[in-house]
Order: C-alpha cells, then sequence, then structure tokens
C-alpha cells in the first residue's frame, strides 16, 4: 500500500507525522480534559515521542491490527492541530476502526468532521475498507455528532463496558458500510 500525503480537503491536509509534531501532540495529550475520552490515561512524553516515531512513514496494511495514525494540520500549514487514526481491526472482513482527535484550541470549527470525512474516503478507496466503525466513549457527544455528520449509523451502546478515570462507562459503537458511503455521495452531487 502506499498511499498519496499529503490528503487535502477543503482547509486542511492530513499527513504523516513529523518530529516537530511531538510537543505539540503531547501538549493536549497530557491533558486530563483530553483523556476524559480518550480512554486511557494522560501520556506522557516518551509515549507520545515512540507513536510519532512509530507513524512517521508508510506502514504495512495487511494484517490485523496494522494501523496509520495521521496529523492534522491546516492545508496552508504544518501546525497540528489533531490526529486521525485508521486500523485494520479484521483483515479478512476489512473492517476498519476509526478514531480522532483535535487539539482543544482547535475545537467547535468543524475540523473533526472534515478530517473524519477525508480519512473514512481513504479508508474506503485506498485502503480497501467494506466498514468503518468508531467508537466512543458515551459522554463524548461532539464525537458522537460527528460520526452521525460522516453518515454512520449508531449500532450499539454497550453499558459500562470499560472504565475510565476510575468509573464505569458506557460506550457508543457508529458504522457506515462502502455503500452506504458512496450512495450518501451520490445522493448530495445529484
Amino acid at each position: 500500500m502506499t498511499l498519496q500525503l499529503p490528503l487535502r480537503s477543503g482547509r486542511l491536509q492530513l499527513r504523516w507525522p513529523t518530529e516537530a509534531d511531538i510537543e505539540p501532540m503531547h501538549s493536549y495529550q497530557s491533558r486530563e480534559d483530553y483523556a476524559v475520552f480518550a480512554w486511557r490515561a494522560p501520556r506522557d512524553l516518551d509515549h507520545v515521542v515512540r507513536s510519532v516515531e512509530a507513524h512517521r512513514g508508510p506502514r504495512d496494511w495487511a494484517h490485523d491490527g496494522d494501523s496509520l495514525r495521521l496529523a492534522l494540520s491546516p492545508r496552508d500549514s504544518e501546525e497540528l492541530v489533531g490526529e486521525i487514526a485508521l486500523t485494520l481491526v479484521d483483515a479478512q472482513s476489512a473492517q476498519v476502526e476509526i478514531g480522532w482527535a483535535l487539539h482543544p484550541d482547535h475545537t467547535g470549527r468543524g475540523y473533526a468532521s472534515e478530517a473524519a470525512g477525508t480519512a473514512v474516503d481513504l479508508a474506503f478507496e485506498q485502503l480497501g475498507a467494506h466498514r468503518v466503525f468508531a467508537r466512543l466513549d458515551s459522554l463524548n457527544t461532539a464525537s458522537a455528532r460527528v460520526c452521525e455528520r460522516l453518515g454512520m449509523r449508531h449500532e450499539a451502546t454497550l453499558h459500562e463496558s470499560h472504565r475510565q478515570l476510575g468509573e464505569w462507562r458506557d460506550e457508543l459503537l457508529y458504522a457506515v458500510l462502502e455503500s452506504e458511503r458512496r450512495a450518501s455521495r451520490e445522493r448530495r452531487a445529484d
């Protein structure tokens, strides 16, 4: 698999992360308010360094667990405003999980919807996905709205499925099939 990056949308670009992204990425991944919805504790600098190093360029995309982590920047800048993650959860049935994170200073501008939409199209058009899904904490209403804007349907609520910051929390599952995404784009084009 050879991705042609950067991928550009109206206002944004998805690109490989670089060493310059380490400090800005750590600035939000280390925050408690970020960790509330991130399925884990805040990240230390060493973890962010390892993550950027592991995802700096083309990667395998053929086996369960293969993943891409792409930096998100304004179209005319290299400033890191967030990231998109795609994981090949089940290679045989072409199931891809998507996740996104924005620096809190850049929320409320529609960046998550725009970037996630570009990444969903990437998953279907270049990575051969049949189904793209997102798992999110039920308290993450902003990400639920992003899923709905992308045409994803709410498939399930898993009650008290995970412990987050010392309490049991519910998980929401959203998904869209390639045929549904294609049909939605065709309707918008008409």
